[in-house]
């Protein structure tokens, strides 16, 4: 019985990855291209974040090894939302280490049987960058030790963030 599940999720993960490496048109290339810049952007609350991987895009072989993992994971799922996902995975400019680590994590807590596109693309390990009020705040309180941090003019405002963090 065991085995006949892995010969299941092992011909499921094959389909998967014909589907995905002979799509003609793919819009995943060999390797993803995040240009020289992390991603800055402001969250809900009008702040600034900036992700924490900065590691290489993902290579082909490693996005289909994570969608092959998920299906297995997650078998109701059907190889065209594999597929769809992995577009979006491009379009979103993931790097390998988010999308292994995105991939592991829904594996290890997603608590429902059937996976949203959404679930995967929300992923992210954030530093948030102060403002010049609130980083003398956190000073001022003892939260902060201003060796500790750097600043960077961004849109004509000064906002610090940890040393050791690259923008």
């Amino acid at each position: 019985m065991i085995i006949s599940k892995m010969e299941k999720a092992m011909k499921k993960i094959s389909e998967i990855k014909g589907s995905l490496l002979q799509q003609k048109k793919s819009s995943l290339p060999s390797t993803l291209d995040l240009g020289s810049q992390k991603q800055l952007r402001k969250n809900k609350y009008g702040s600034f974040e900036i992700s924490l991987y900065v590691d290489n895009p993902p290579t082909r072989e490693e996005v289909v090894a994570a969608v092959g993992r998920l299906s297995v994971a997650f078998p109701r799922m059907n190889k065209e939302f594999f597929v769809l996902m992995t577009e979006f995975i491009a379009k979103h400019r993931f790097t390998a280490k988010q999308l292994s680590d995105a991939v592991d994590h829904l594996i290890a807590n997603f608590p429902y049987k059937e996976l949203n596109i959404a679930d995967v693309l929300k992923f992210d390990k954030c530093e948030k960058l102060y403002s010049h009020a609130e980083f003398y705040e956190m000073i001022t309180s003892g939260k902060a030790v201003h060796e500790d941090y750097e600043k960077k003019m961004i849109e004509g405002k000064i906002y610090y963030y940890r040393k050791g963090i690259t923008i």
